[in-house]
């Protein structure tokens, strides 16, 4: 049996399962009692909605289960039942889905490292006005109207096309500040894996790199122009640098919900390299020259566009922005179930893959006498 295969066979008895319905419910009295649809058919039937019209699929659903006597379930009964179910329940059965996907070392890596990403992406919403509330718009007062609006946010495996952590937040949150909650779910998983997190120009930040410095993360970021000047100001290709905090900058922190202490110091090593447009272009990092060169580091950061296609995947393949209705918590339960499917796709495309080069590779080898 392939390690996909067990994966996906045990994901389902864990939808069948005691603990994640104790995990799932809003209260201890849902699902007590036996109804035409129980919670792990539910929980299939909200999976299964993300991309077909409610009712269609409802009847498609009706047809596959294998208890004749159920013969109705209407939307209304449906749009009922799904509110007893937390979103979290997703995140949790991804969870445990990356658990088994990166116990053994079977997965692809770079030099040792899991190869990381983490960007954010504005997703358009069922416009009403809790959605609103809930997660903000984007406004034209020459037209008065609004528009709602959420910032998806995920920490995603370039090499094995694996999302770890998904977060779906107010569309004016802080990127850094959901980065920062990736990072602390990466360590809460507790795998003894080392990562290397590649971030694009709006990430870095004094704040952020002292986050993952203290939880022990290795970081490649690319950095604007005007960053901090020790590091603009650096003369050679690859060297190491000091940032030092000044009160200037302790008190524009400060203003940004940073408090640190003035002479508090990060290291980190500049690397400089010009781009075909002749522009140059200027990467921090932690990892040291002597694990990673100046000539991989250049290959190495364009590897974070990945998680740009990964985006494009789940918005016009997955279309994770076609929500199966307009509540806030439908919103969340189609979001981060989109997010698990995707990776079930990912599991299933590497057991096709496997196949096809098996096959292949028998077809190179037969001897015609």
């Amino acid at each position: 049996m392939s390690k996909s295969i067990k994966i996906i066979s045990s994901l389902k008895e864990q939808i069948e399962s005691v603990e994640l319905l104790e995990k799932a419910r809003e209260r201890t009295q849902d699902f007590i009692r036996k109804r035409k649809v129980g919670f792990a058919s539910l929980m299939v039937l909200i999976m299964s909605l993300l991309r077909k019209t409610l009712q269609l699929e409802l009847d498609e659903f009706i047809n596959r289960e294998p208890h004749k006597e159920v013969t109705t379930y209407t939307k209304q009964s449906f749009s009922e039942a799904r509110q007893k179910i937390k979103p979290e329940v997703f995140l949790c059965l991804n969870d445990n889905l990356i658990g088994m996907y990166y116990e053994d070392e079977t997965y692809k890596s770079y030099k040792g490292y899991r190869l990381l990403a983490v960007d954010g992406s504005k997703i358009q919403l069922p416009n009403n006005r809790k959605t609103r509330e809930k997660y903000g718009s984007i406004k034209n007062n020459a037209e008065k109207f609004e528009i709602a609006q959420a910032l998806a946010s995920t920490l995603y495996d370039v090499e094995n096309g694996i999302v770890l952590h998904s977060i779906l937040s107010h569309c004016e949150s802080s990127e850094r500040k959901l980065a920062e909650q990736h990072i602390n779910e990466l360590v809460a998983l507790n795998q003894d894996i080392k990562n290397l997190i590649l971030f694009d120009r709006g990430y870095p930040s004094f704040e952020l790199i002292t986050h993952l410095e203290s939880k022990n993360q290795k970081y490649m970021m690319r950095v604007k122009s005007n960053f901090f000047k020790e590091i603009i100001g650096t003369k050679t290709k690859d060297e190491v640098v000091t940032v030092t905090v000044t009160p200037s900058r302790k008190k524009h922190m400060k203003q940004q919900g940073f408090h640190v202490e003035t002479g508090a110091q990060i290291c980190m090593r500049v690397i400089k390299f010009p781009l075909a447009t002749g522009e140059e272009e200027i990467l921090i990092t932690n990892v040291h020259d002597d694990e990673i060169s100046l000539e991989e580091s250049k290959a190495l950061y364009f590897k974070r566009w990945g998680i740009e296609t990964k985006y494009d995947v789940l918005k016009n393949k997955f279309q994770i922005e076609n929500f199966s209705g307009d509540s806030v918590r439908v919103i969340q339960q189609d979001f981060f179930a989109t997010i698990f499917l995707s990776n079930i796709a990912v599991l299933i495309e590497e057991d096709a893959t496997r196949i096809y080069e098996f096959k292949d590779n028998a077809k190179k080898n037969i001897v015609i006498v």
